[in-house]
């Protein structure tokens, strides 16, 4: 953040133009940090797996994270995989992983500042007591495989995770990672916000696609 992607960055690719973000987690959208589901200080994991989302690739589409593919942060939960945009995306895995889940946390904690909270039916693990239904992060899948350019959002009612699918589009060599396109992550989460806040986070059928935000 504030980069769109990859070709708006300075310098431009293929060179890695990427930023590390310390500590980005907001202290009153996600207190103990983007790790945390037990509501205790300390992360529960060193993956691209929190409270808020869960972050991997689904490379075939079946809705299940293929094997080992949330990359691991470490200790110190530094999360830096390599990153080669003259590659196809299947070289860049780790790093298109740790991008969606950066940006899925982010819309998260911006967006709770502006109502969408445990109450109004955000994506949360944990809720903290805080109201609503936990149990319900967002599945961020990565290179998913049943589609190809864009992205698509999944919500059900509140208590159901979201789904978030982000896909390669061919029409460039190497193809496009979905994954790094920021503008279309953002795009796709509001529709998972804007699907809980009309109606009620119990009710998520009132906007079909044209209607939505």
């Amino acid at each position: 953040m504030p980069v769109e992607h990859p070709g708006h960055a300075s310098p431009p690719p293929p060179a890695d133009a990427r930023t590390i973000a310390v500590d980005p987690h907001d202290p009153v959208a996600s207190p103990f940090g983007w790790h945390d589901t037990d509501g205790v200080a300390g992360a529960e994991s060193t993956l691209t797996l929190g409270n808020n989302a869960d972050a991997y690739t689904d490379t075939d589409g079946n809705n299940i994270p293929d094997p080992g593919s949330r990359p691991d942060g470490g200790a110190t939960l530094e999360f830096a995989p390599p990153l080669d945009l003259t590659q196809p995306p299947s070289a860049n895995r780790p790093a298109a992983v740790v991008n969606l889940f950066y940006w899925a946390n982010r819309v998260h904690d911006i967006e709770y500042a502006h109502g969408f909270d445990e109450a109004a039916g955000n994506f949360q693990v944990n809720n903290y007591g805080r109201g609503g239904t936990g149990g319900d992060p967002v599945l961020a899948e990565a290179q998913e495989g049943t589609a190809t350019c864009g992205g698509h959002f999944f919500a059900g009612p509140d208590g159901t995770p979201g789904r978030l699918h982000a896909y390669i589009c061919g029409l460039t060599t190497p193809a496009r990672d979905g994954a790094f396109d920021n503008f279309v992550q953002v795009h796709e989460l509001g529709h998972g916000i804007g699907l809980r806040l009309v109606g009620g986070p119990a009710t998520t059928g009132c906007l079909a696609n044209a209607e939505q935000p």
